[in-house]
């Protein structure tokens, strides 16, 4: 499968947009479809934690949270609080999953990077650095969603500490620099 860009991943959601989809329900089909992925390629019954950051990217890891949370144990780690009203409106509804919040990623099985999607640019600093370090550390298996936090979804170019994962969760298509297996998560987007 060919590789899109950023603009062509944005001009898809104005698209679903326009026919009326919202923000929340591609963040439910993303984060859905990322679980069944997930499950599909690892199984059930892991000691799962998922890195959320603060965009849609972090709604996306709330989401896949509250249906891995039905045949996993799951936790989350949050380095900057959601700043977007969907994921703000998702972190609250895997709070309400009885989903925690853990300060980190301890014996996990499986550790997951919603931290930054793949409106991100340039180095990474502060909180959001930290958690990619400690995922790098981590000797779990590593998934990304969308694309690896570090590498920019367009040039492929990663900062040194880019999360470096086992598996890149593609939604709906291949980015460039993308990392590990790519699994593709289609959400709905051709038409």
């Amino acid at each position: 499968m060919e590789s899109i860009t950023v603009k062509e991943m944005r001009e898809l959601e104005e698209k679903a947009f326009a026919r009326g989809a919202t923000v929340l329900e591609l963040m439910e089909r993303a984060g859905e479809e990322c679980a069944h992925l997930i499950e599909t390629k690892l199984g059930t019954g892991k000691r799962i934690v998922i890195f959320c950051g603060p965009g849609n990217n972090g709604g996306d890891g709330f989401v896949c949270a509250r249906y891995l949370s039905k045949n996993n144990d799951v936790s989350l780690i949050i380095p900057i609080e959601p700043k977007t009203e969907a994921a703000k409106e998702n972190l609250r509804k895997a709070q309400e999953a009885g989903i925690g919040v853990v300060e980190s990623i301890g014996e996990a099985d499986v550790v997951i990077d919603a931290l930054l999607g793949i409106g991100a640019k340039g180095p990474l600093r502060g909180p959001i650095k930290d958690a990619c370090r400690s995922i790098n550390s981590s000797k779990a298996y590593k998934i990304s969603i969308d694309v690896p936090t570090g590498t920019d979804a367009d040039r492929g170019e990663s900062d040194s500490d880019a999360v470096k994962p086992d598996a890149t969760i593609c939604i709906h298509a291949p980015k460039t620099g993308q990392a590990g297996e790519l699994w593709i998560a289609d959400i709905g987007l051709s038409g």
